[in-house]
C-alpha cells in the first residue's frame, strides 16, 4: 500500500485543477500519463505529479486550444523527450564509467608487467 498523505483524492485534485470529477476520469482514459493510485476499495489517489500534468492538460486544452489529441501528443513529445535526455545523462555518465574502468585496469597491467 501507498502513503495517502502524500497524495490527493479526486474530489481533492478536481478542486485544485478547477474542473469536476468526471472530467479527470475521462481525462485519465485519454492520457496514459495520468495514473492515480487506487485504493483496495478503487478510491483513486493523485500524486503531486498528476496535479501538475492534470493543470498543463487543462492550460492545453481551455486556455491555447489544443483538441484531446493534440494535447496527448504534445504531453506525449514532451516526455519522450524528457526521457531521451534522462537516457543521454545516463549513457554518458556509463560511458566516463567505463573508460574510467578501463583506463584502471591497464594501469594495474602495467605495474605488474
Amino acid at each position: 500500500m501507498f502513503d495517502c498523505d502524500n497524495f490527493f483524492t479526486i474530489s481533492k485534485t478536481a478542486k485544485i485543477i478547477g474542473v469536476q470529477s468526471h472530467v479527470l476520469r475521462f481525462w485519465e482514459k485519454k492520457f496514459s500519463t495520468i495514473n492515480p493510485k487506487k485504493s483496495l476499495t478503487g478510491r483513486r489517489y493523485y500524486s503531486s505529479n498528476d496535479v501538475k500534468t492534470l493543470l498543463m492538460i487543462k492550460k492545453l486544452l481551455y486556455e491555447e486550444g489544443y483538441t484531446i489529441k493534440g494535447a496527448v501528443n504534445f504531453i506525449d513529445k514532451k516526455i519522450n523527450h524528457k526521457t531521451n535526455e534522462i537516457y543521454k545523462s545516463s549513457n554518458e555518465k556509463l560511458i566516463r564509467a567505463i573508460n574510467l574502468l578501463q583506463d584502471g585496469s591497464n594501469i594495474i597491467k602495467r605495474n605488474l608487467s
